[in-house]
């Protein structure tokens, strides 16, 4: 009987132990935090990289709650010549997205998302979209400004299955560690993140 009742105070001592490591990881992590420049697409034809930022907002209970990931991305992608385009086309643009979600730290160093895919939004500004119709001279071609909404449809949609495979990678954060309260230090698989706080 002793045995049993000490059993069940230990275990007592490690949820509350527990909690309280949660708690404590939620509340440092709490706030908005920008990364650095990383690769998101890297195959032929295409070069992409992006800046995320990271927006954690505790509710009541103290050991979770909602998530913004704000994304720029820069794009440099070659389409080639096709029955709509008669040469090859290079094109420079630029994207911003957001997908909103909940978090939950789960132990001391590690963090639980849940991001939501209806919430996700990829925006391409049009007019910030550069085509090169001739690739080697630079020069832009009115005939590929008139094809000008269809390419800008094809990289956002190219730019969106990116994100989404990046965004919903983002499960489970591990070997989280925030730094003098500056530096945010985290995994995703074998790929290691450094956030700064904003």
């Amino acid at each position: 009987m002793k045995k049993m009742i000490f059993g069940i105070a230990a275990a007592c001592v490690l949820g509350f132990t527990s909690c309280d490591e949660s708690a404590r990881l939620a509340k440092a992590i709490d706030g908005t935090w920008s990364g650095a420049p990383e690769q998101l697409m890297n195959e032929v034809g295409t070069q992409s990289t992006m800046i995320e930022t990271i927006a954690f907002e505790r509710d009541s209970t103290d050991k979770g709650g909602s998530v913004v990931i704000s994304t720029m991305v820069s794009v440099n992608h070659a389409m080639p010549a096709d029955s709509s385009l008669m040469q090859p086309v290079s094109v420079t643009a630029a994207a911003k997205s957001y997908v909103m979600g909940r978090w939950m730290a789960i132990d001391d160093d590690e963090v639980m998302l849940q991001l939501d895919p209806a919430s996700m939004v990829v925006e391409v500004d049009p007019d910030a979209v550069v085509l090169s119709a001739n690739v080697l001279s630079g020069e832009t071609e009115s005939t590929t400004e008139a094809l000008k909404p269809q390419i800008v449809a094809a990289v956002k949609a190219k730019i969106t299955g990116a994100l989404q495979t990046h965004y919903f990678s983002m499960r489970h954060l591990d070997d989280v560690k925030v730094k003098d309260g500056s530096t945010l230090k985290f995994e995703i698989g074998k790929t290691d993140y450094v956030f700064l706080r904003q």
